[in-house]
């Protein structure tokens, strides 16, 4: 039986979403991805990276993904299994947590 759809952050969730998933940098931003620490299903959650705000210049040569400072990003259960109780049109378990995202300082 799966786990019933809650949203919620459990104790502990975040730290497991952080030590297991991986991050993929693709064309628009980032993809987060792993299984659930709650139900245990494959999820991802995708952040679009804004480059430059509406009217500024863009940089021609910037070509990398580039955070001076950690930035929130809300991370959410997005498995395709069914959970008891989830309210149509919704994916997941629920589950969800801000992580601060940084890159790789070289």
């Amino acid at each position: 039986m799966t786990d019933p759809y809650r949203e919620e952050t459990p104790d502990g969730w975040s730290g497991r979403v952080e030590q297991t998933w991986e991050v993929e940098e693709v064309t628009d931003g980032l993809r987060l991805f792993g299984d659930c620490p709650t139900c245990r299903h494959p999820s991802e959650t995708r952040v679009l990276v804004v480059r430059t705000a509406p009217g500024a210049r863009p940089e021609p040569d910037h070509k990398s993904l580039e955070l001076t400072r950690p930035e929130p990003v809300l991370v959410v259960c997005e498995c395709a299994e069914e959970h008891e109780g989830r309210p149509a049109g919704r994916t997941g378990c629920g589950r969800a947590a801000y992580l601060q995202l940084v890159t790789d300082q070289p």
